[in-house]
């Protein structure tokens, strides 16, 4: 066997391999080190959005938090809560916690006009719950308006979807309560006993009981 041959045959595979590898990557030292470059930029991108993500969402859940305790409060009048949450909005910037609240007050106060002029003007929400409250609360305006189909129509898409934060029993009891006065009994009735048998524990339950036995009994 020739002297080439032999030494040929003593070379290491592995280091073959290395050397291969070595010399591909000088070959294209250029592009590897610019993709290099541009996945390190994509990835603080990514770390950058996602602070930013974070420390809003913070925020707003404060906000919800400090709304929801002015909104609650028993010690202001409703026109004190609307001046605190004013106060806190223009320090705040428009906030859909805020607006939530303020539209409650409105509400409260019989003002229904207003408080939908508050709900229409407000952002949308990060959180699910705040989102599917304001829906909750432009169901409950259209109904004071006399709107009962509407609310209805509101309702009835916040019971369908199954990411709703909204308890469905209690989206149940608003319905039929609404179904009732709108005279559709038999909706009504499907509604309650839907509401008794399949969240027999709930409180709302209870609170469906008296009205389906008076409508069963006409």
């Amino acid at each position: 066997m020739k002297r080439k041959e032999r030494e040929h045959l003593k070379e290491d595979p592995f280091q073959v391999f290395i050397q291969k590898v070595l010399g591909i990557l000088q070959q294209f030292k250029k592009e590897i080190l610019t993709g290099l470059v541009a996945v390190v930029a994509i990835i603080l991108i990514i770390v950058v959005i996602t602070f930013l993500k974070a420390g809003s969402v913070s925020s707003e859940n404060k906000l919800y938090s400090e709304a929801l305790e002015i909104q609650k409060s028993e010690s202001l009048t409703p026109d004190q809560k609307i001046e605190q949450l004013t106060q806190l909005e223009n320090l705040s910037g428009i906030s859909s916690s805020i607006s939530l609240s303020l539209a409650a007050i409105y509400f409260e106060k019989g003002d229904m006009q207003k408080a939908k002029e508050v709900l229409d003007n407000s952002t949308d929400s990060k959180f699910r719950l705040i989102s599917d409250k304001k829906k909750l609360l432009e169901a409950e305006i259209s109904n004071a308006s006399g709107k009962d189909k509407e609310a209805l129509d509101i309702l009835f898409k916040l019971f369908s979807d199954p990411k709703a934060e909204i308890a469905k029993d209690y989206i149940l009891l608003k319905m039929a309560r609404i179904q009732v006065k709108a005279k559709e009994t038999d909706t009504a009735i499907a509604n309650l006993k839907k509401l008794t048998e399949d969240y027999p524990q709930s409180n709302y339950s209870r609170d469906a009981q008296t009205p389906l036995k008076e409508i069963e009994k006409k």
